[in-house]
């Protein structure tokens, strides 16, 4: 299953269900106020009530009717309710409005992409023929150990990355599957689980301190650290190498998720 998409989509329809009723609210809101004031004889929009009370009719003196001099039609005719200014809860409502519509629009964007990606999020796995080797780009969220147990189990072992070279052509295809918008992060075959400060690569057994490096920072190797952080994962921007802990596992969505990338020789 595509749990991704399936979250996109759910928080995407209660964009559009909020949209809906904010929308509602805003035409009732302005139906009300445009028509339960009758227009004014004079032609001008009805006054707001600013709870003063109404002078009270001089009935004793009332004002002798002037039909000898009747005034010319030709007096304005009242406003629409569409040109009256707008009251101030009325422009919040326009505003909280036009950021519901640029979050949907942010929210079909993840989807789009992730519809063109959407083989890379599924449970299965399809091999990749690049230059520099085979590869298997799983995007579902999973542990350092989960990581390498998938990557066995398919034929394959967890990612080795021996050169620049190498290391671009993954991040561009990885790019490619929308990896980088959906921020998935990649474990590699690198530790110092064994040892603290002696990062190996699990598959080869090489020490990393004897070929390509692309850590950003550089791991401390402190021993008192109490997160315990032995698992190397690729993240960030420029996917440099991160010292984690290797039980990290976060949902789809969230900051940087470590999905899994395998590799098999031949």
């Amino acid at each position: 299953k595509l749990i991704l998409l399936d979250s996109l989509l759910q928080e995407n329809q209660k964009m559009k269900v909020a949209l809906l009723l904010i929308g509602t609210l805003c035409l009732l809101a302005g139906t009300i106020e445009g028509f339960t004031k009758p227009p004014r004889p004079d032609g001008k929009p009805p006054r707001p009530s600013d709870g003063k009370p109404t002078r009270p009719s001089d009935d004793t003196h009332p004002r002798p009717s002037d039909d000898t001099h009747p005034r010319p039609s030709g007096g304005k005719p009242p406003r629409p309710v569409s040109e009256c200014a707008p009251s101030p809860e009325m422009k919040t409502v326009v505003k909280l409005l036009e950021q519901l519509v640029d979050k949907v629009k942010e929210l079909e964007g993840k989807l789009d992409v992730l519809l063109l990606s959407d083989t890379s999020l599924r449970l299965d796995h399809t091999w990749q023929n690049l230059t520099t080797g085979t590869y298997a780009f799983l995007g579902e969220p999973c542990t350092w150990f989960e990581a390498r147990d998938k990557c066995k189990a398919i034929g394959g072992y967890l990612v080795e990355i021996n050169s620049l070279a190498e290391m671009n052509l993954i991040l561009k295809t990885s790019n490619s599957l929308g990896w980088k918008e959906l921020k998935l992060a990649f474990w590699l075959g690198l530790n110092d689980i064994q040892k603290e400060g002696s990062w190996v690569w699990e598959h080869s057994q090489r020490r990393n301190n004897d070929g390509f490096r692309y850590w950003k920072p550089r791991p401390d190797n402190d021993e008192t650290r109490p997160d315990n952080e032995d698992c190397a994962l690729a993240k960030g921007t420029s996917y440099g190498w991160h010292q984690s802990p290797c039980d990290t596992k976060k949902k789809l969505g969230s900051d940087w998720t470590p999905a899994t990338i395998c590799k098999k020789d031949g």
